[in-house]
């Protein structure tokens, strides 16, 4: 009897086992490129649609004052797979200039797809990279598929969703697809003469079908169809040039340019968003939906006017806040978190080892989301992020936002998202701040200090990255706008 009963209990154990591997979560990471926080019609935006990703959101939970780490491409999409600010590999910018040994060093450690490959994931990887160190992806734990940053991720997860649908397997895939729009706006849209017409094909593809589009329609119908001007369109007081960027042009275009690089920007996201559906389509007809998370999140967003400004790269609301949801297996639905701060880059990687059962690496400063994602689970009592620019480094707390720039004389800007919202108005001289900067100044310091960081203003002007960079790429025959394109 005793035998018999030994027998049951094994059979059951592993029978507990073989369950719990099967229904281990698989994990969809959707990812688009230079997409603001207000870029889908579910966060209230009228003037366009985006059906498949208000139809995710409302599956899923949505983090509305969610930042990310650096607004610029190459830093932030090291952070999400790593979980490690730029500046800790000695850039803060798209360059090649990183420490290389620092970099495998964090990758190796602990980057996403090795973590998921040593917990017995299928590592997948399609679209876009742009990664320090990094041609294929492999060094990040990835099997790259289809490089085509524009159709290639859909495609390719129509094909391996059916795939791994139909072969049943017990393994489970973390899946990541980069998509590149709508950061085309970067290309022709706005007549930007950084932008000539000589890019690769592939580069103006889509771009050139909305304007052959646009062409067809009277005066009147492409009219309806132009989103207002943002109405925060002056410079923050005690601007200094080197602050916003390298080349503020923008704010001598005429109200056609204006009008056309609005309308490109919401038109180069709906195209992104019908690449979304045909993921999620993808994920369904695989019979799969039911065990897999879903994240959907951008690497940056775009100014699209705000400040007289177009594109990323400066400290401002539009271009650092991007969209950040969770949906599927053990999240709730249809919630829109208005009050809990997050960063995309800190805190994906502890959040999704924490809903996959991982332990997350060692090192890193983000917290898990899961308890807010789940109910269950005791909350982080945040009081801040940092977060950082190829000139500058910034804490937020939610309402007050204090960045210190390095550049001669430290310049300082401190904004309040209350009383000015647009980030118009810059307080770190109204004494009735005084306190609110003290201490948020004070913090940041402290952190910059205990990572080994010290705002050096002659190391991170413009005019010394761009040089830098202009001469590498003279070196190896690149123009400004082929590197461009190369993002």
């Amino acid at each position: 009897m005793k035998t018999t009963v030994l027998a049951l209990l094994t059979l059951s154990l592993i029978g507990s086992h073989s369950l719990g591997s099967q229904t281990k979560p698989n994990v969809l990471f959707i990812m688009t490129d230079q997409q603001s926080f207000h870029m889908m019609s579910c966060a209230g935006n009228k003037w366009l649609s985006t059906p498949n990703m208000d139809k995710l959101a409302s599956r899923g939970y949505r983090f509305d004052k969610s930042y990310c780490v650096n607004p610029v491409c190459m830093p932030s999409r090291f952070s999400l797979l790593t979980g490690h600010y730029a500046s800790e590999v000695g850039v803060k910018e798209n360059t090649q200039a990183f420490n290389s040994s620092k970099v495998q060093q964090i990758v190796s450690q602990g980057a996403l797809g090795i973590i998921f490959r040593r917990a017995g994931y299928e590592t997948l990887y399609s679209g876009k990279t742009h990664l320090y160190g990094t041609k294929d992806v492999s060094e990040y734990g990835f099997k790259i598929n289809n490089t085509d940053p524009y159709d290639g991720p859909a495609i390719y997860a129509e094909r391996i969703l059916a795939e791994i649908g139909k072969a049943n397997s017990a393994k489970p895939f973390l899946l990541f697809l980069s998509f590149l729009n709508p950061h085309d706006i970067c290309y022709k849209a706005g007549k930007d003469r950084r932008f000539p017409d000589g890019l690769p094909a592939a580069n103006a593809r889509e771009t050139t079908r909305l304007l052959a589009l646009q062409r067809t329609w009277s005066a009147a119908e492409y009219r309806r169809q132009i989103p207002p001007r943002a109405t925060n369109l002056a410079p923050i007081n005690d601007e200094q040039p080197a602050m916003v960027s390298m080349d503020i042009g923008s704010r001598a275009w005429d109200d056609a340019q204006w009008d056309l690089y609005n309308w490109m920007y919401h038109r180069l996201t709906e195209s992104v968003d019908a690449q979304v559906g045909r993921v999620l389509r993808a994920l369904k007809s695989s019979g799969l939906e039911e065990n897999t998370i879903i994240v959907f999140t951008s690497d940056h967003g775009d100014m699209n006017g705000a400040h007289g400004l177009t594109l990323k790269n400066v400290m401002f609301e539009e271009c650092q806040r991007i969209p950040f949801l969770f949906a599927g297996k053990g999240i709730k639905s249809n919630v829109v978190d208005k009050s809990t701060l997050v960063c995309n880059g800190l805190d994906f990687l502890p959040t999704i080892c924490d809903l996959a059962g991982i332990e997350r690496p060692k090192g890193i400063s983000g917290i898990s989301l899961r308890p807010y994602l789940t109910g269950n689970g005791r909350k982080t009592d945040r009081q801040y992020i940092i977060t950082e620019d190829y000139n500058a480094y910034q804490i937020n707390d939610g309402r007050h936002k204090y960045t210190i720039y390095e550049l001669p004389g430290y310049p300082e800007t401190l904004t309040d998202l209350v009383n000015n919202p647009g980030e118009t108005a810059n307080f770190a001289s109204d004494p009735s701040y005084g306190k609110i900067k003290s201490n948020l100044k004070r913090d940041l310091l402290a952190n910059l200090a205990g990572r080994g960081l010290t705002p050096l203003p002659q190391d991170r002007t413009i005019e010394k990255v761009r040089g830098g960079e202009d001469r590498k790429l003279k070196k190896k025959g690149k123009s400004k706008a082929k590197a461009e394109s190369d993002e």
